[in-house]
C-alpha cells in the first residue's frame, strides 16, 4: 500500500462516522447529469424541470424544517457582529447563546446552546440584518444560490449538477457559502462586465477561506502571476487587523483551523474537512462552473495535445494501484462503520484461590 493509500485510510477514519455519508451525499449532484442520460432525456430538457423542484424542495425545508438543520450557521452568522461591536476580537471572544432549530423533520424543535469564535474571514460578519437570523438567513442563502444557478443557465450540464436538490437542501440549511459562492460565480462567468466581476472576487475572498484558494489556483492555471500575488495579498490585507489585535495565535486557529498553540477549535485539519460536509459544495461548484469549460478546452486544438498527454500518465498510474485504492476505501469504511466495542475486562480469581489473570 502506497502513502497515498494510507493517507487516505487515515482520512476517512477521522470524524462522526455517519457525516461519511453526508459528505458522498453532497457529491452525488455530479452523477445528476449522468442519471439523466441514463433515462435517455435531453439534458437541456431535464434541467428546467429539476432545479425547479429543487428550489421547491428547499423552500419547503426552510418552511418546515425538512431535511434541516444541519448547521447552526444561520443562527451564529449574524450573531458575530455583535461580538465586535462590543469591543471584542470575534476570533478569541466566543459567542454564546441558546436558540431552538428544527432538525429534520417537522416539528422535530431542539434547543441548542452556542459558545463559538468566529471562524470565517472577516466580511462574513457583514452577513447580518435585523431578523435575518433563522430562516431568514436559511432563505437569503437560497436566494443566493438561485442567483448562481441563474448565471449559470447556458450551461445545461452545470445546471443539472449545482442546481441539484442536494445542492438546494444544503442552501436552504443555511450554510453561508453560498454568499462567496454566488459572488465567485458571477465574477467567473459574466465576462461582459470585468470590473464588476473583479470588485465581486475581491469581496468574496474576505467571506470563506476556499475562496482564495480557488481564486489563486485559478490564476495559476492561467499563469497570472501577478494576480495570484494580489489575491494572496488581499485575504491577507482583510485579517490583518485581527491578527494586530490578538492573540495571533488564536486568530489564524481561528480562521484557518490549525492546530497552534492555545488553538480553541477541537475539530482541526484534516479533521474538520470530514465533519462538515458544506465543505464538499466547493468542488461540486468548481465542476459545474468550470467542467463545462475544460471539455470544451480539452477537444480544442490548443488542449488536445495537454489533455492526450495527461490522460496517458494518469492510465499508466491507475493500472498499477487500482486494487491498492479499492483496498483503501474499503478499509476506511469498514473500520468507519464497524461496531466498536470495548475489550473484555481481565478475568481475576477470588484473592488466594489461586486464579490468574487471562492473557491479553
Amino acid at each position: 500500500m502506497t502513502a497515498w493509500d494510507v493517507a487516505l485510510v487515515a482520512f476517512l477514519q477521522t470524524g462522526n462516522r455517519y457525516v461519511y455519508l453526508l459528505d458522498a451525499a453532497t457529491l452525488v449532484a455530479l452523477a445528476i447529469p449522468a442519471m439523466v442520460r441514463r433515462f435517455g432525456i435531453p439534458l437541456r430538457t431535464a434541467a428546467p424541470w429539476i432545479v425547479g423542484a429543487s428550489a421547491v424542495l428547499a423552500l419547503v425545508s426552510v418552511a418546515t424544517g425538512l431535511f434541516n438543520g444541519g448547521t447552526d450557521e444561520p443562527f451564529t452568522t449574524p450573531r458575530y457582529l455583535s461580538v465586535l461591536l462590543a469591543g471584542h476580537n470575534p476570533y478569541v471572544a466566543p459567542l454564546v447563546f441558546s436558540f431552538t432549530q428544527v432538525q429534520g423533520i417537522p416539528g422535530h424543535v431542539v434547543l441548542l446552546h452556542s459558545s463559538t469564535t468566529f471562524i470565517y474571514l472577516p466580511l462574513t460578519l457583514l452577513l447580518t440584518a435585523p431578523g435575518l437570523s433563522g430562516t431568514g438567513f436559511g432563505l437569503l442563502m437560497v436566494a443566493a444560490w438561485g442567483v448562481s444557478v441563474y448565471l449559470l443557465r447556458h450551461e445545461p450540464w452545470s445546471l443539472l449538477v449545482w442546481g441539484s436538490p442536494v445542492v438546494a437542501v444544503w442552501a436552504a440549511n443555511g450554510f453561508n457559502d453560498f454568499a462567496p459562492l454566488v459572488l465567485l460565480t458571477f465574477g467567473f462567468v459574466v465576462a461582459d462586465r470585468p470590473r464588476t466581476g473583479r470588485v465581486l472576487q475581491g469581496l468574496a475572498l474576505g467571506m470563506k477561506q476556499f475562496a482564495p484558494a480557488v481564486v489563486a489556483i485559478y490564476y495559476v492555471a492561467r499563469r497570472r502571476w501577478a494576480a495570484v500575488g494580489v489575491t494572496a495579498a488581499v485575504t491577507v490585507l482583510y485579517l490583518l487587523p485581527f491578527l494586530l489585535w490578538g492573540p495571533a495565535d488564536q486568530v489564524l486557529c481561528a480562521a484557518f483551523l490549525i492546530p497552534l498553540k492555545g488553538c480553541p477549535i477541537p475539530d482541526q485539519f484534516p479533521g474538520g474537512l470530514v465533519l462538515h460536509w458544506n465543505y464538499y459544495l466547493w468542488p461540486v461548484w468548481a465542476i459545474a462552473l468550470f467542467g463545462p469549460r475544460l471539455v470544451r478546452w480539452a477537444a480544442s486544438p490548443e488542449g488536445a495535445p495537454y489533455y492526450r498527454a495527461v490522460r496517458s500518465r494518469a492510465r499508466a498510474r491507475w493500472a498499477r494501484e487500482p486494487r491498492l485504492l479499492a483496498r483503501a476505501y474499503l478499509a476506511a469504511w469498514r473500520a468507519g462503520f464497524a461496531p466498536t466495542t470495548d475489550p473484555p475486562a481481565p478475568s481475576v480469581g477470588p484473592e488466594g484461590s489461586g486464579a490468574r489473570e487471562r492473557p491479553p
